[in-house]
């Protein structure tokens, strides 16, 4: 779970307000549940691990898988260090040997397939540690920080959402014994071949989850996480329309996981149970195992688990590494206050800009409109001028034609 030697000194529990952030790697596994603190804002991190498993069911005629289960978690801190997005999912390798069949018929196969993708966001929504009343560190009493107070009892809080997507059809519900437990191809059934038992469930395509995580700490080395969510299947469209209402087959998982940081602080230990229910496979699950930090950004770990139930059993052992890649940049609060102040005036700014070029543009559209007017008045004072000269032309030409022939009138009388 929540690996970490911040977990160990009580004046690194006591969480500033941005109480994200932690100088050590802060990961998820050994367990699988999710803590309730992101891993800070601009901080990329890496879960990955490697289960060898195996499975037997006895209402399917002991029918068993064998398997290696590669699973990885991505999670990034986005736009500030409450929020989390995570990408999750696992590639599966598995021999299967199906005995559901009537007259001791068995089939074998084996072959690699790719399981449930997950993505999600998880957002930080009540943070204890910031109330300095109830985690503040006691400089006066060393006692009074490694003992058990109320105010422990309060946890932190975030909520998740997101949407599992299934690639492959052959593990549905998170039940990998889901296409064995399907009716046979034809060919089969035309070969008198039969299921000992059959079942018919619709197909689960998109399963889109809301859940909440809570943590508490305790003494300042115990950390308790519990996880809540509810999940919608839905039916794919090419189901046979006889398959069940998929109403029935929503999921409702819990988690509760509990890890302990040991006096070496590289080193701690974990335990887990996690349950949960649909109308196709339901199982409890018990947990344990031990994480190393091997450095600030790395760290390690080894588990085991399984089931108490026998349809199906389950055994698991796994090997898990976390690497952390931290751009992070810690920001105090004046730092945080003087950032928002300066975008606030550079957002000022730039409206200023853009008023002032709006109010330049149409300047600019006015002037252009009264040096148009300039011109036209002098295209209309230059046809003005042309008009008078010719009307002058005409009047002189006239004034000619009567001097002539009053000329000739003149001339006239002389004779």
């Amino acid at each position: 779970m929540l690996i970490a030697r911040c977990f160990v000194f009580l004046s690194l529990i006591t969480f500033t307000a941005n109480a994200q952030y932690t100088e050590t790697i802060n990961s998820n596994r050994p367990g699988t549940s999710h803590g309730a603190f992101s891993i800070g804002w601009n901080v990329l991190q890496v879960e990955t691990g490697v289960s060898r498993y195996s499975l037997e069911h006895k209402n399917l005629n002991n029918s068993k898988i064998d398997g290696l289960n590669f699973n990885y978690l991505f999670r990034y801190g986005l736009l500030n260090d409450k929020l989390e997005v995570f990408l999750e999912g696992s590639v599966v390798t598995r021999y299967i040997l199906d005995n559901n069949y009537q007259n001791n018929y068995f089939t074998d196969i084996s072959e690699t397939i790719i399981g449930r993708q997950t993505l999600g966001f998880k957002y930080l929504v009540f943070d204890p540690f910031k109330n300095k009343k109830w985690h503040g560190e006691n400089f006066y009493s060393w006692k009074a920080g490694r003992v058990i107070k109320l105010t422990d009892f309060i946890p932190a809080i975030s909520v998740m959402i997101g949407s599992g997507f299934n690639v492959d059809d052959r593990i549905q519900y998170n039940d990998q014994f889901f296409k064995i437990k399907m009716p046979l191809d034809p060919d089969l059934l035309n070969q008198n071949i039969r299921r000992l038992r059959n079942f018919n469930f619709a197909d689960q395509v998109i399963t889109p989850f809301i859940g909440i995580a809570t943590q508490n700490h305790f003494k300042g080395r115990w950390v308790v996480v519990n996880n809540f969510s509810y999940e919608l299947a839905m039916k794919a469209k090419n189901s046979s329309s006889f398959s069940p209402s998929t109403s029935n087959n929503n999921t409702i998982n819990y988690l509760f996981t509990i890890t302990h940081n040991l006096r070496n602080p590289n080193w701690s230990i974990f335990g887990e149970f996690q349950t949960f229910k649909n109308g196709v496979y339901s199982d409890q699950l018990f947990k344990f195992g031990a994480a190393h930090l091997i450095s600030k950004d790395i760290q390690a770990d080894l588990n085991v688990g399984g089931s108490l139930k026998n349809t199906p059993s389950l055994f698991y052992l796994s090997l898990g590494f976390s690497k952390r890649f931290d751009w992070h940049i810690d920001i105090t609060d004046v730092e945080l206050k003087q950032m928002k102040d300066f975008k606030k005036n550079q957002k000022i700014q730039r409206k200023a800009e853009k008023d002032s070029e709006k109010q330049q543009r149409k300047n600019d559209r006015k002037g252009k409109t009264i040096l148009d007017f300039f011109k036209r008045g002098e295209v209309s004072e230059k046809k003005k001028v042309r008009k008078e000269i010719k009307d002058l032309k005409k009047e002189s030409k006239k004034l000619d034609k009567e001097t002539k022939r009053q000329n000739r009138i003149d001339r006239k009388k002389n004779k």
